[in-house]
C-alpha cells in the first residue's frame, strides 16, 4: 500500500524531508513517530481515512499548527 505523508507545518522543509525519508524504512505511524522523535521531540504520527492512498498525518509540534502564525 502506498503511504502519502501530510506533515504539519508545511512549511518546514527539513522536517517533511526527514519524514519521506524514514517512511520508507517503517511499517506503522508508531514507528515513524519513534523515529521522528529522536530529532523532533513533540512529533506525532496519525493514521487518517484510508481508501486507495494510505494518508498519515505527521505534526512536528504534535498537533495542527498554522504556519501563517509562526
Amino acid at each position: 500500500m502506498t503511504v502519502r505523508l501530510v506533515t504539519n507545518p508545511h512549511t518546514d522543509n527539513e522536517f517533511q524531508l526527514r519524514a519521506e525519508q524514514f517512511v520508507e524504512r517503517v511499517e506503522s505511524p508508531e514507528e515513524l513517530e519513534a523515529l521522528l522523535r529522536e530529532q523532533y521531540h513533540r512529533a506525532r504520527v496519525v493514521r487518517g481515512v484510508t481508501d486507495i492512498v494510505e494518508r498519515w498525518y505527521v505534526y512536528r509540534d504534535g498537533r495542527w499548527i498554522n504556519s501563517r502564525e509562526r
